[in-house]
């Protein structure tokens, strides 16, 4: 696996997770996600390098909480890990 370099589709590729959870199922998004990250996890780190580039770190815990709560309060819940 090589390091992506094309900046602009890794970005784009963040947008569209974005938008994808304020209108997908949480599962299906949650699969898709998980899927990806196995097919390209140097890929995927760089998405999630990005999305977390563009969040701003002095944004209190709660109030990303809320955000988050208030984008899926209508949607089934999130699958949990299960710890054996």
């Amino acid at each position: 696996m090589a390091r992506y370099t094309d900046h602009d589709q890794l970005a784009a590729e963040a947008l569209q997770i974005a938008e994808d959870v304020r209108e997908l199922a949480p599962l299906a998004i949650y699969q898709r996600l998980a899927a990806q990250c196995a097919r390209d996890p140097e890929r995927m780190a760089q998405v999630i390098m990005c999305l977390s580039a563009w969040l701003d770190p002095d944004t209190p815990v709660g109030a990303l909480i809320a955000r988050a709560e208030a984008i899926t309060e209508a949607r089934a819940p999130m699958p949990r890990a299960v710890v054996a």
